[in-house]
């Protein structure tokens, strides 16, 4: 008995300190230990009210006009973020952690999509062409990206992105990137039928995510998708140059300096002046078609759970 009563003043206690953590403007050294306490006590603390919103239910999921979330969904990036993550990202909860920057998210998608289930206010048919991928459904999730700050190549011995990764990277807005294979038996230059018009589909347990540029993002351009779990970012089909004007921008895989198989290459882009190692959407020869990475980390991936 005693042991129980000091549990449960444990788990008050993280539970009152981590009510406090959006009051704050900069990360909180301590709150990965507090959150692993929590853990320990089977507690979900990335999708409640203190951290990353009210659950989402699809039969009564809105959009949010003043966040581009969905409706109770907290969007929220620490101020000692850098700008590039700090003015780009939304629709989950990002923070500094040590050497890592920490993403926490419901992977709940701000477009509409036929995943929501004929039900939802979010919901929208299929386009011409597409099919369903079975019974799956979008659904809340708790997935606590630790991706490191200050990535580097890793030169020997690179991991494979098909190594059993929950995501293999972040969208600007708060999804799962998965790699660039399909589901045992199937290839995903077939499975680009199930997706939605926004290029994202669920897997069976609700995980919503993108292989694909997602269109509400990115549409055959320059812009900036996302983050990998190795730490570098991931860009649209072409390259901004380091320019505003789009006249300019090229697809390196096609056009101009060409990627390495994993679909990367060091430019100058806006948001890195001095260049930098990114990803872009590119052919993949294992997937069949267009995907945000290749085989490979092109850096030591950081960790992802959910």
């Amino acid at each position: 008995m005693e042991r129980k009563q000091i549990l449960a003043a444990s788990i008050s206690i993280v539970l009152f300190v981590l009510s406090l953590t959006n009051c704050k403007t900069k990360s909180d050294s301590d709150e990965e230990n507090l959150l692993l306490l929590a853990a320990v006590a089977s507690q979900r603390v990335c999708a409640n009210s203190t951290f990353t919103g009210t659950t989402v239910v699809n039969s009564t999921a809105t959009l949010d006009t003043n966040t581009d979330c969905i409706t109770g969904m907290t969007s929220s990036m620490s101020s000692d973020l850098p700008a590039w993550i700090r003015n780009n990202f939304k629709c989950a909860v990002g923070s500094v952690s040590g050497s890592n920057y920490v993403f926490r998210s419901q992977n709940i998608p701000n477009n509409k999509s036929y995943y929501f289930g004929s039900n939802s206010p979010m919901y929208e048919a299929l386009g011409a062409g597409q099919k369903s991928a079975g019974n799956n459904q979008i659904s809340s999730q708790c997935l606590v990206y630790s991706i490191p700050s200050s990535p580097s190549e890793k030169l020997t011995n690179k991991t494979g992105t098909q190594s059993g990764y929950v995501s293999v990277g972040i969208t600007v807005n708060g999804l799962a990137i998965f790699n660039n294979a399909a589901a045992p038996g199937d290839t995903l230059a077939s499975e680009v039928q199930t997706f939605d018009q926004k290029n994202g589909h669920p897997q069976s347990s609700g995980v919503y995510h993108h292989h694909s540029q997602p269109k509400n993002v990115s549409e055959d351009d320059s812009k900036l998708i996302g983050v990998l779990l190795d730490g570098f970012p991931v860009y649209g089909l072409k390259c901004d140059n380091n320019t505003s004007t789009t006249a300019d921008d090229d697809a390196p895989g096609v056009v101009g300096p060409s990627l390495d198989s994993n679909h990367g290459h060091i430019a100058n882009t806006l948001l890195f002046p001095g260049g930098i190692y990114h990803y872009h959407y590119a052919s993949d020869v294992t997937a069949g078609t267009n995907t945000l990475i290749g085989s490979q980390f092109h850096g030591t991936p950081g960790t992802v759970s959910n």
